[in-house]
């Protein structure tokens, strides 16, 4: 376990300075790019050593971790980095399209001047996590702009499943090897679907956000495509 030296690492412009909030993105970081192996143990006291910070504060980040499905704790057992199958990675990605897709179609119309210069700011700042090949600030990002056309569907009880999915989708794409051939921007890659909701079109949005997630998943990790797959009704 090496947390220490993910301190600066994890670290992204908009990730909060506490020490319980830094304690939680290291932890967060090195899950989701595998530093941390699923069923790894995770000790409180290790951690607090190793961070220098109190058990209370592990305790924290660990709570919220678990919150996002991302460690399970079971009492005096300890805490262990969370196992899942590709079955239920695929399931989840598929879940999170069609999420999304309702989502953006209830918001598609609704987004101000103010809301679409958010987004963009979102895609610049992706564009610097490249650059500076931050791969789990890219990810924070990402989910931060997909968040924020989520939310303009008011749907908030959905937020949390989107959430999780999101998250266990990541730890199957972000900090893969760069797949062969020409690679897309990330201002590429979102472009259709802010330019749809630009125009207030629900139809071009739902079909952008749903072209995005499925091409993502593709570069990045076509064994979790394939596994997608299984799941789709025959036509």
């Amino acid at each position: 376990m090496q947390l220490a030296r993910n301190k600066a690492n994890g670290k992204s412009r908009q990730t909060p300075q506490t020490k319980g909030s830094a304690l939680f993105h290291a932890m967060r970081r090195a899950i989701l790019l595998r530093e941390f192996r699923q069923g790894e143990v995770l000790t409180e006291q290790q951690i607090g050593a190793e961070f220098n910070c109190s058990q209370g504060t592990v305790r924290e980040a660990l709570m919220r971790l678990q919150e996002e499905g991302l460690v399970q704790r079971r009492g005096y057992r300890g805490t262990t980095v969370s196992q899942f199958s590709l079955v239920e990675v695929a399931q989840m990605a598929n879940i999170r399209i069609k999420l999304e897709v309702e989502g953006v179609r209830r918001s598609a119309g609704s987004f101000s001047m103010e809301d679409m210069a958010e987004l963009e700011g979102y895609l610049a700042n992706m564009e610097q996590a490249v650059v500076d090949a931050e791969s789990y600030a890219l990810s924070e990002l990402d989910r931060k702009l997909h968040l924020a056309i989520f939310r303009r569907a008011d749907l908030p009880a959905l937020e949390p499943i989107l959430t999780r999915c999101m998250l266990h989708m990541h730890l199957q794409t972000f900090g893969n090897p760069k797949p062969e051939g020409r690679s897309v921007s990330p201002t590429e890659a979102h472009r259709p679907i802010l330019d749809a909701l630009a125009v207030r079109d629900p139809d071009g949005a739902a079909e952008a956000i749903q072209s995005h997630i499925n091409t993502t998943i593709s570069l990045w990790s076509p064994h979790l495509k394939s596994e997608m797959e299984q799941f789709e009704p025959a036509k």
